[in-house]
Order: C-alpha cells, then sequence, then structure tokens
C-alpha cells in the first residue's frame, strides 16, 4: 500500500489519528501543518494573521506534493484546506495503492476540540458562536467571516458525490462545493417562491441524478435558501442542503433555524417545513456588493433581535454582529426547533416572528414592493403601539423600539393608501 493520507475538517483528529496508525504500521508520520510551521517558524493562525488565507493554502498544497512525492510510504495527515483546491483533488487521486481517508465527527465534538487550542484561524476566538445546536444532541456549523465560501467542500455532508447548486439570476457569487456539480437557477424576485418553483427544481434534480446521499447547495438570499430549502426537504423525502447565504438578511435570520418554504396567492410561506441544513456559509465578501436597501433589510431583521436579548449590535462590527446574531437565533431554535404550539400556546421560537405579523400582511398587500427587513421594522412598531393600547407596555416601551428601528436608518410608517381591512384580514 503506498501513502495514506488523512484528510478532514480542523478537530477531526488527523494529527491524533496519524501518531496512532503510523505506529501502528510502523511508518513515519508527516504532519502537513507541523512540517509548515517548522519550515516558517511560525503558527498557521500568525501566518493566516500576517499572510492571508490564500498564502496558507499555497503552503499546505506545497506540503502535501512534497509528501506524496516521497517513495517512502508514510501516514499524511494533510493540512485541513486541501481538498478545497482541484488540483490538490487530482494529486490525491493519482498514483498508484494510495488510501485517502476523510475523517468525520459530529460538529459539536470538532467545536470542542477546536476550542481548546489557540492555534486554529478560522473560527475565531469563540467556537461556539459558530455552532447551532439543537435540543436533541444535533448540530451544525455556521461560519461567518470574509472569504467563508472557500471552505465548502469541507461541510459538505461525508459521501457527497454531486451537488445541486441553486441560486437566482444576478447573484453572481461563484462556489465550488468540491464535488461534481450543475447549476440550477430560479427565477428572479419572491415571486420565484412557488410550488410552481420547487416542482421544477426536483423534476430537474431527478434529471441531474441527485440522491439522497447527495447535497442541495443554496447560494443567495432568503427566497433561494427557502425554496431550495423546501426543494431538499421534500425531493427523495429529504436530501442534505447547504446553505450559502449572500444577504444581510439570510445572514442573520433566513438562513438559520431550518425554516424552509414557498408563498400561495392567499399568504406567505404558507407551504413549508423545517429542515435544518448540513451548514450554513455566511461570507461577508457577498455584502460588499449588495445594494444599500438590500442592507437596510437585513438591518430589519437585526432591530428585531435587539428586543429578544442581543446586544447593541450597532456597536459591532459587521462580523460580530451577524455571528452575535446567529448565535442568539440559534439559542431560541435550540429549545423549540419546530415553533410547537402547546394548549393554544406557542412556544419560544414564536418570539423570532417578532414584528412579522404585520410584516408578512405588508408584503402580500404590496405585492412585494417593501423588503422584508423594511416590513418587519414597520411590524416591530405596530406590535409596540397594540400592546400599549392592551395596556401591556407604556409609551416609554413604544419610543424604545421607535429609536432601535431609526438606529439601523428604517421607517416605523406603513406606506400611505394601505387598507387596514385588508392588512386585518391578511393577518388572520
Amino acid at each position: 500500500m503506498g501513502h495514506l493520507v488523512l484528510v478532514g475538517m480542523m478537530g477531526s483528529g488527523k494529527t491524533s489519528v496519524g501518531e496512532l496508525v503510523a505506529e501502528r504500521l510502523g511508518r513515519k508520520l508527516v504532519d502537513s501543518d507541523a512540517v509548515i510551521e517548522a519550515r516558517t517558524g511560525r503558527t498557521v493562525r500568525e501566518i493566516f494573521e500576517a499572510d492571508g488565507e490564500a498564502a496558507f493554502r499555497t503552503l499546505e498544497s506545497e506540503a502535501l506534493a512534497e509528501a506524496l512525492a516521497s517513495p517512502q510510504p508514510a501516514v499524511v495527515a494533510a493540512a485541513g484546506g486541501v481538498v478545497l483546491d482541484e488540483a490538490n483533488r487530482e494529486l490525491l487521486r493519482s498514483g498508484g495503492g494510495r488510501r485517502v481517508v476523510w475523517l468525520d465527527a459530529d460538529p459539536s465534538v470538532l467545536a470542542a476540540r477546536v476550542e481548546k487550542g489557540d492555534h486554529r484561524p478560522l473560527l475565531g476566538d469563540d467556537p461556539e458562536a459558530a455552532m447551532v445546536r439543537l435540543a436533541d444532541g444535533r448540530a451544525y456549523p455556521v461560519v461567518v467571516g470574509a472569504g467563508a465560501r472557500t471552505g465548502l467542500a469541507s461541510l459538505l455532508p461525508t459521501g457527497t458525490r454531486r451537488a445541486a447548486v441553486v441560486t437566482q439570476p444576478g447573484i453572481g457569487f461563484e462556489v465550488d462545493p468540491g464535488c461534481e456539480h450543475r447549476g440550477f437557477l430560479l427565477g428572479s424576485g419572491e415571486e420565484a417562491k412557488t410550488l410552481t418553483t420547487v416542482e421544477s427544481l426536483c423534476r430537474a434534480f431527478s434529471r441531474f441524478g441527485l440522491t439522497r446521499g447527495d447535497v442541495v447547495v443554496a447560494v443567495g438570499g432568503g427566497v433561494v435558501t427557502d425554496t431550495a430549502g423546501f426543494a431538499a426537504a421534500v425531493y427523495h423525502r429529504g436530501v442534505a442542503v447547504v446553505h450559502v447565504s449572500t444577504t444581510l438578511l439570510g445572514q442573520v435570520d433566513a438562513a438559520i433555524g431550518g425554516k424552509t418554504g414557498v408563498n400561495l396567492p392567499e399568504g406567505k410561506n404558507l407551504v413549508g417545513a423545517f429542515w435544518q441544513p448540513a451548514a450554513v456559509v455566511c461570507d461577508l465578501d457577498a455584502l460588499a456588493t449588495l445594494p444599500e436597501r438590500e442592507q437596510r433589510s437585513g438591518r430589519g431583521e437585526m432591530a428585531k433581535y435587539a428586543f429578544l436579548g442581543a446586544p447593541d449590535l450597532t456597536e459591532l462590527d459587521l462580523e460580530a454582529a451577524v455571528a452575535a446574531c446567529v448565535r442568539l437565533k440559534g439559542e431560541v431554535v435550540a429549545g423549540d426547533e419546530r415553533e410547537s404550539v402547546a394548549g393554544g400556546a406557542f412556544g419560544r421560537r414564536a418570539l423570532l416572528n417578532y414584528g412579522h405579523t404585520l410584516a408578512h400582511a405588508l408584503e402580500v398587500d404590496g405585492a412585494f414592493d417593501l423588503r422584508h427587513g423594511e416590513a418587519v421594522a414597520m411590524g416591530l412598531v405596530f406590535a409596540a403601539r397594540l400592546a400599549e393600547r392592551l395596556g401591556r407596555i407604556g409609551a416609554d416601551r413604544v419610543d424604545e423600539h421607535r429609536r432601535v428601528v431609526a438606529s439601523y436608518g428604517l421607517s416605523a410608517d406603513v406606506p400611505p393608501g394601505r387598507d387596514p381591512d385588508r392588512l386585518l384580514a391578511l393577518m388572520a
């Protein structure tokens, strides 16, 4: 047998397992990270911070090529990102008798291992902030940061052979899932969130040969993740989905938590399923070209979190603010994944719908001329005014709602000309 190469996400145990296997086989262990650190005199984290991820990826590719060129079979603990590069994947496939083994672990285990070390660069100082944990022990990673999409291949479920990449025209955010893949385009705008679209996607998945062991990768905002997520939930009775969110609204809310669905003429998100993603990628690079109105829409959901216990997000940088929203939503979803209703009372997840009762009505009534976050901002103030009318809060609390909404650059006023009776009917 030739070289035995161990690959996997950081924290998967490549070095620890490699040491045991090398001892058992009587072989030399080549630890790529250790080789790089010895050669440069710096830790992996220091290389990332000083030179950037691209420079480190070059070093890890060089270390892999050097290890595999040795005629003496060894156990190679490859650096975590080698599988992201097609040239590296081709190198791993070539060579007589070479074996490549993917080491896998539950995301919660990966997080626990990673937080013990100080040389891991990609999850930042608090890897728990990058995990959504569910009550039954399931968990999935949410990677937040500039360039996060480069780690997409390492986030796909083990054994994935094909990926259906679903997006919309104009998004233009290229991803490489690291396996055979094909693109599928939805129509433009909210109008694409229909059962007809879901049927078209599922039929296209079938023609592509997508199986239950493969994955759907949703690249876009809430329309894409909602629609592609629902298609994934029903195709073959459920295939894995990974969300690559390209809008602020999606990164702080829509892509997290497993709610999927499409609209009917009678209302928004009336048909759907709870289908948790295998992972979520929040690449901040996607927000650089996001129109200002879409930025404001995302801030509408961020304003909501101000009333659910979030810190003052306006004082945080973008990465920290997005991570704080992910963390808070994850905590709520963990305690009430499917928005339970018991004895007529809604569970804790219903808190995430704060401001949405009027918001959804405004969206449908105006044929989605309002962005979702703009409507949520109006819904937040409406909910506060209604609570004041019912004697549950005082005027000072209503004023606080107005101040928070205004601090995010959003209007609290319902557009003129809306029919109150129609809005009431839509809220029923």
